[in-house]
């Protein structure tokens, strides 16, 4: 329990010194080094994309990727905001690589709806 509250207390101070938006090489290093921790990246990729930044998001995203290949909840997430930026092909790609069985019918359903896919193919 304690240790949950301990990595809880660092993930949200990471979050806290990621700036929003990288103007610096230090802002850039600081958002890199957030992306490294699965968790953390996601959630930092979600703050951006609630604030309407979705490039910033997607490149979120695809440096978690880089550094967790098999992320499934990454690669989720980062179809929905392709769908976003009006990129659909490339959205399309990325839940070709999911396992679909890894989701509730409801949660693949919400996803594939932001785009405008059906469930009996894209």
């Amino acid at each position: 329990m304690l240790l949950n509250v301990i990595r809880l207390s660092a993930c949200a101070l990471a979050l806290l010194a990621a700036p929003a938006a990288a103007e610096t090489l230090e802002e850039l290093d600081a958002l890199a080094q957030t992306s490294q921790d699965e968790a953390l990246g996601i959630q930092l990729a979600q703050q951006q994309a609630a604030r309407g930044e979705f490039l910033d998001a997607l490149a979120t995203l695809e440096r978690v990727l880089a550094v967790h290949p098999k992320s499934d909840p990454a690669r989720l997430l980062h179809a929905v905001y392709l769908c976003r930026v009006d990129d659909k092909l490339g959205a399309a790609v990325e839940f070709d690589k999911l396992r679909r069985k890894k989701y509730s019918d409801a949660q693949w359903a919400e996803a594939l709806a932001q785009c405008g896919f059906s469930e009996a193919g894209n």
